[in-house]
Protein backbone atom coordinates (compact mmCIF):
# COMPACT_ATOMS: atom_id res chain seq x y z
CA UNK A 1 0.00 0.00 0.00
CA UNK A 2 3.05 2.50 0.40
CA UNK A 3 3.33 4.69 2.78
CA UNK A 4 0.71 7.83 3.04
CA UNK A 5 2.04 11.65 3.32
CA UNK A 6 0.32 14.62 4.43
CA UNK A 7 0.33 16.07 1.18
CA UNK A 8 0.58 14.48 -2.68
CA UNK A 9 2.25 16.52 -5.28
CA UNK A 10 -0.07 17.49 -7.55
CA UNK A 11 -0.06 16.08 -11.23
CA UNK A 12 -2.44 18.21 -12.85
CA UNK A 13 -2.80 18.39 -16.86
CA UNK A 14 -0.14 21.17 -18.88
CA UNK A 15 -2.60 23.78 -19.86
CA UNK A 16 -4.86 23.90 -16.69
CA UNK A 17 -5.24 27.10 -14.79
CA UNK A 18 -4.62 26.82 -11.06
CA UNK A 19 -5.41 29.01 -8.48
CA UNK A 20 -2.73 28.54 -5.67
CA UNK A 21 -1.38 29.94 -2.33
CA UNK A 22 1.91 30.17 -1.54
CA UNK A 23 3.02 27.90 1.41
CA UNK A 24 6.77 28.45 1.48
CA UNK A 25 9.37 30.41 -0.23
CA UNK A 26 13.05 30.07 -0.05
CA UNK A 27 15.79 32.15 -1.93
CA UNK A 28 18.50 30.08 -3.29
CA UNK A 29 21.46 31.98 -3.96
CA UNK A 30 23.34 29.29 -5.70
CA UNK A 31 20.29 27.46 -7.84
CA UNK A 32 21.23 25.55 -10.93
CA UNK A 33 21.06 28.36 -13.11
CA UNK A 34 21.84 30.99 -11.18
CA UNK A 35 20.08 32.74 -8.44
CA UNK A 36 16.08 31.86 -8.04
CA UNK A 37 13.08 31.64 -5.48
CA UNK A 38 11.56 28.75 -5.12
CA UNK A 39 7.84 28.71 -4.05
CA UNK A 40 6.19 26.06 -2.63
CA UNK A 41 2.54 26.00 -3.75
CA UNK A 42 -1.00 24.49 -2.31
CA UNK A 43 -3.51 24.24 -5.15
CA UNK A 44 -6.60 25.68 -4.05
CA UNK A 45 -8.59 25.06 -6.94
CA UNK A 46 -9.44 23.26 -9.44
CA UNK A 47 -11.53 21.54 -6.47
CA UNK A 48 -10.30 18.13 -7.65
CA UNK A 49 -6.93 18.91 -6.71
CA UNK A 50 -7.46 20.87 -3.83
CA UNK A 51 -4.80 20.64 -1.00
CA UNK A 52 -1.58 19.40 -4.18
CA UNK A 53 1.17 20.79 -3.71
CA UNK A 54 3.45 22.19 -6.64
CA UNK A 55 6.92 23.30 -6.76
CA UNK A 56 8.27 25.35 -9.00
CA UNK A 57 11.21 27.88 -9.38
CA UNK A 58 12.05 31.59 -10.24
CA UNK A 59 15.37 32.57 -11.28
CA UNK A 60 16.09 35.93 -10.90
CA UNK A 61 17.00 38.23 -13.98
CA UNK A 62 21.07 37.96 -14.57
CA UNK A 63 21.07 38.57 -18.57
CA UNK A 64 24.85 38.55 -19.23
CA UNK A 65 25.74 35.44 -17.22
CA UNK A 66 22.34 33.69 -18.74
CA UNK A 67 23.65 34.12 -21.91
CA UNK A 68 26.69 33.25 -20.69
CA UNK A 69 25.41 29.89 -19.59
CA UNK A 70 23.10 29.36 -22.92
CA UNK A 71 26.18 30.35 -24.93
CA UNK A 72 28.67 27.44 -23.19
CA UNK A 73 25.72 25.06 -23.37
CA UNK A 74 25.90 25.79 -27.17
CA UNK A 75 29.45 24.85 -27.50
CA UNK A 76 31.23 28.23 -27.82
CA UNK A 77 34.11 28.97 -26.16
CA UNK A 78 35.16 31.96 -23.65
CA UNK A 79 36.81 34.10 -26.60
CA UNK A 80 33.72 33.24 -28.87
CA UNK A 81 31.64 34.45 -25.76
CA UNK A 82 33.15 37.54 -24.87
CA UNK A 83 32.47 38.37 -28.65
CA UNK A 84 28.96 37.94 -28.75
CA UNK A 85 28.47 39.80 -25.40
CA UNK A 86 30.36 42.60 -26.77
CA UNK A 87 28.23 42.78 -30.00
CA UNK A 88 24.92 43.04 -27.36
CA UNK A 89 27.12 46.13 -25.42
CA UNK A 90 27.60 44.30 -22.40
CA UNK A 91 30.08 45.76 -20.06
CA UNK A 92 32.62 43.48 -18.51
CA UNK A 93 36.22 42.85 -17.36
CA UNK A 94 35.65 39.36 -17.31
CA UNK A 95 33.12 37.26 -18.68
CA UNK A 96 32.24 35.38 -15.46
CA UNK A 97 31.64 38.40 -13.57
CA UNK A 98 29.47 38.39 -10.90
CA UNK A 99 26.28 40.62 -11.78
CA UNK A 100 23.74 41.49 -9.09
CA UNK A 101 20.43 39.46 -9.61
CA UNK A 102 17.34 41.72 -10.28
CA UNK A 103 13.62 40.89 -9.85
CA UNK A 104 12.31 40.20 -13.23
CA UNK A 105 10.22 37.52 -15.52
CA UNK A 106 8.30 35.06 -14.09
CA UNK A 107 9.12 35.84 -10.51
CA UNK A 108 8.01 40.08 -11.31
CA UNK A 109 4.48 39.03 -12.69
CA UNK A 110 3.69 36.74 -9.43
CA UNK A 111 4.62 39.60 -7.52
CA UNK A 112 1.92 41.88 -9.30
CA UNK A 113 -0.41 39.33 -9.41
CA UNK A 114 -0.45 38.85 -5.55
CA UNK A 115 -0.40 42.40 -5.01
CA UNK A 116 -3.73 42.82 -7.01
CA UNK A 117 -1.55 44.88 -9.67
CA UNK A 118 -1.68 47.51 -7.63
CA UNK A 119 2.05 49.59 -8.64
CA UNK A 120 2.02 51.64 -5.32
CA UNK A 121 1.56 48.05 -2.92
CA UNK A 122 4.44 46.54 -5.04
CA UNK A 123 6.70 49.28 -4.83
CA UNK A 124 6.07 49.24 -0.94
CA UNK A 125 7.10 45.86 -0.82
CA UNK A 126 10.02 46.30 -2.90
CA UNK A 127 11.16 48.91 -0.75
CA UNK A 128 10.35 47.50 2.68
CA UNK A 129 12.24 44.07 1.46
CA UNK A 130 16.35 44.54 1.83
CA UNK A 131 17.17 41.01 0.03
CA UNK A 132 15.77 38.21 -1.79
CA UNK A 133 14.90 36.42 1.45
CA UNK A 134 12.97 38.53 2.62
CA UNK A 135 10.76 39.20 -0.80
CA UNK A 136 10.24 35.19 -0.44
CA UNK A 137 9.34 35.53 2.81
CA UNK A 138 6.53 38.40 2.51
CA UNK A 139 5.10 36.09 -0.61
CA UNK A 140 3.90 33.48 1.66
CA UNK A 141 0.45 33.57 2.12
CA UNK A 142 -0.38 35.22 -1.02
CA UNK A 143 -2.40 34.19 -3.58
CA UNK A 144 -2.78 33.72 -7.68
CA UNK A 145 -3.21 31.95 -10.76
CA UNK A 146 -1.49 30.87 -13.63
CA UNK A 147 -0.86 27.90 -15.74
CA UNK A 148 0.51 24.61 -14.93
CA UNK A 149 3.02 22.90 -17.45
CA UNK A 150 4.72 19.04 -17.29
CA UNK A 151 8.99 19.18 -16.52
CA UNK A 152 11.01 16.55 -18.42
CA UNK A 153 10.26 14.23 -15.60
CA UNK A 154 6.85 14.38 -16.04
CA UNK A 155 6.22 16.77 -12.93
CA UNK A 156 3.90 19.44 -12.66
CA UNK A 157 5.46 22.79 -12.31
CA UNK A 158 4.10 26.41 -12.89
CA UNK A 159 4.33 27.34 -16.80
CA UNK A 160 6.69 31.13 -16.03
CA UNK A 161 6.13 31.80 -19.87
CA UNK A 162 1.89 31.64 -19.25
CA UNK A 163 -0.29 34.65 -17.89
CA UNK A 164 -0.17 35.25 -14.24
CA UNK A 165 -4.10 36.58 -12.59
CA UNK A 166 -4.90 38.30 -9.80
CA UNK A 167 -7.43 36.26 -7.64
CA UNK A 168 -10.36 38.67 -6.95
CA UNK A 169 -12.23 38.37 -3.57
CA UNK A 170 -15.48 37.38 -3.23
CA UNK A 171 -16.54 40.22 -1.92
CA UNK A 172 -15.07 41.93 -4.80
CA UNK A 173 -16.91 39.31 -7.01
CA UNK A 174 -20.22 39.74 -5.48
CA UNK A 175 -20.39 43.31 -5.90
CA UNK A 176 -19.75 43.38 -9.43
CA UNK A 177 -22.05 40.04 -10.24
CA UNK A 178 -25.38 42.42 -9.94
CA UNK A 179 -23.97 45.16 -12.47
CA UNK A 180 -22.40 42.66 -15.38
CA UNK A 181 -25.53 42.67 -17.58
CA UNK A 182 -25.93 46.73 -17.76
CA UNK A 183 -22.13 47.42 -17.94
CA UNK A 184 -21.47 44.56 -20.96
CA UNK A 185 -24.91 46.29 -23.11
CA UNK A 186 -22.95 49.55 -22.33
CA UNK A 187 -19.60 48.36 -23.48
CA UNK A 188 -21.18 46.95 -26.40
CA UNK A 189 -23.28 49.92 -27.40
CA UNK A 190 -19.64 52.27 -26.67
CA UNK A 191 -17.76 50.04 -28.68
CA UNK A 192 -20.49 49.79 -31.94
CA UNK A 193 -20.48 53.91 -31.79
CA UNK A 194 -16.71 53.88 -31.65
CA UNK A 195 -16.16 51.69 -34.20
CA UNK A 196 -17.19 54.42 -36.71
CA UNK A 197 -14.72 56.97 -35.90
CA UNK A 198 -11.70 54.97 -35.04
CA UNK A 199 -9.76 52.04 -35.59
CA UNK A 200 -7.60 50.55 -32.62
CA UNK A 201 -4.83 47.86 -32.75
CA UNK A 202 -5.54 44.12 -32.58
CA UNK A 203 -4.22 43.80 -28.74
CA UNK A 204 -6.37 47.07 -27.95
CA UNK A 205 -3.52 48.82 -25.09
CA UNK A 206 -1.82 52.17 -25.73
CA UNK A 207 1.53 52.37 -26.56
CA UNK A 208 3.38 52.93 -23.73
CA UNK A 209 1.43 51.32 -21.25
CA UNK A 210 2.05 48.18 -19.36
CA UNK A 211 -0.29 46.09 -19.78
CA UNK A 212 -2.82 45.55 -16.49
CA UNK A 213 -2.75 42.02 -15.18
CA UNK A 214 -5.90 40.57 -15.64
CA UNK A 215 -8.65 39.35 -12.87
CA UNK A 216 -8.71 35.01 -12.36
CA UNK A 217 -10.25 33.65 -14.96
CA UNK A 218 -12.88 31.45 -12.34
Amino acid sequence: MGIATTKSFADINEGTQVEVVIADGVYDEEGRFGPAVELALDVLKPSAHEGDSILSTFSLSQPRLSKVRDLRADGLDDEAIASVLKNKNFEFESIDDPETPKLGGALLRIVKACYNADARAVKKLLEECNTFHDLADALVGKRFVATTRKDKNDYTRIDGKGEFYRVMSSASSAEAAPQNGLRQKQEVAAAAKEAHYTRVDGDGYVEGEEEPIADAPF
